[in-house]
């Protein structure tokens, strides 16, 4: 049996989805963070919570564990399992790898400009000092659970990303490299809008209320063009504490007056799709991989696409021949001339070929091979 260790987050129906599809009747899924009823995933037969798998563990063998986001509770859970001949694969989703482990030696993830953390950095401020050391045991736990637990390193659609990871952990450089993403595009799209190309000038920031969006490092920059009487959508709806989204609201409201058009309520996926439709400019302000669905969409809808050159993701786009620009470079002919025909051809035709459910197939084989 293939055994899931994973969060209630709507990508993971869709997991489940293809695992079962390639290996019929052979996983479990355990929602980890649930002991109850869950928020996104359906539950199946084959779904558990963390509480019902506790009662029932001993019921279970398998050979592969796959790690969907590593996480404290995931790790103590593992903890208390016999992993004698199981393969373990921590698949990287990108918090646990910048948040919990590249920050605590360095890597930064927010923008000076980010509310969510000005107190924070202050140096009189014992909490944030804290919270720093705690950061810096707590990496240093998970990296030793990974030499001693984990066989396999697997990328979502990033796989530099791997490489990030040794270049602050060379330690691990023995764990194999694997590569997988979550977002098939002909699932994701649907038949319809898999046609699709952009066809307003509606602009977007970030994907979620996620504090590592940087909203308002791009609301400044956006604020000093001149974007007429275009829409700027900000996805609120998903993740995030809510001082944080009041801070990037009330500051939208301030730089871009009536243009700014938060999404404070959560819009089911094809809604969501059909309003990326409308937008020419997608503009990102994380400084970690992160929002990669939206951004794969994006650009092969057709948008131009803006990423801070210091986010891994920009590397890794155009490494793979993407067209993607630099947030902080960003002009006023950038917001008024569309991406050129033959530009968004070349991208959705790299996506076309990296980004399908055949593919996503054949990864899943791969894994275990």
């Amino acid at each position: 049996m293939k055994f899931h260790l994973v969060n209630d987050e709507k990508i993971i129906n869709r997991t489940i989805d293809i695992f079962e599809e390639v290996f019929p009747g052979e996983n479990l899924f355990v929602v980890t963070n649930r002991t109850g009823a869950f928020k996104w995933v359906n539950k199946r037969y084959n779904v558990l919570s963390r509480s019902e798998f506790q009662k029932s563990k001993s019921d279970y063998t398998f050979s592969e564990l796959y790690i969907h986001l590593l996480n404290r509770r995931k790790m103590d859970i593992i903890n208390t399992l016999s992993l004698h001949n199981v393969a373990v694969y921590w698949i990287i989703w990108g918090l646990d790898l910048y948040n919990k482990l590249l920050v605590p030696k360095g890597f930064q993830i927010f923008a000076p400009t980010n509310s969510s953390c000005r107190q924070e950095r202050k140096p009189w401020n014992l909490l944030g000092l804290l919270k720093r050391i705690q950061q810096r045991h707590e990496a240093e736990d998970t990296i030793s659970f990974v030499k001693d637990k984990v066989d396999y390193i697997v990328t979502d659609t990033t796989d530099n990303d791997y490489l990030y990871l040794l270049k602050y952990y060379p330690e691990l450089k023995d764990k194999i490299w694997k590569d997988f993403f979550y977002y098939p595009l002909d699932v994701i799209l649907g038949p319809e809008l898999i046609k699709s190309t952009v066809n307003g000038t509606n602009l977007m920031i970030g994907n979620s209320a996620s504090a590592t969006n940087n909203h308002e490092y791009v609301i400044d920059i956006l604020s000093k063009l001149d974007i007429g009487n275009r829409r700027v959508i900000v996805p609120l709806s998903y993740s995030g504490k809510k001082k944080y989204v009041e801070s990037v609201v009330r500051l939208g409201k301030e730089l871009l007056g009536k243009n700014f058009d938060p999404l404070l309520d959560f819009v089911p996926l094809s809604e969501y799709n059909k309003m990326q439709v409308s937008v020419s400019v997608a503009l990102f302000g994380n400084w970690r991989q992160e929002a990669i669905g939206n951004i794969i969409v994006a650009l092969y809808l057709g948008a131009k696409v803006f990423l801070s050159p210091v986010n891994p993701v920009y590397e890794w786009a155009r490494s793979h021949g993407l067209v993607v620009y630099e947030l902080e470079r960003i002009s006023q002919q950038d917001i008024d001339t569309p991406l050129e025909d033959i530009v968004k051809l070349r991208n959705r035709e790299i996506l076309s070929s990296l980004y399908t459910k055949e593919r996503m197939i054949r990864l899943i084989k791969d894994l275990v091979e």
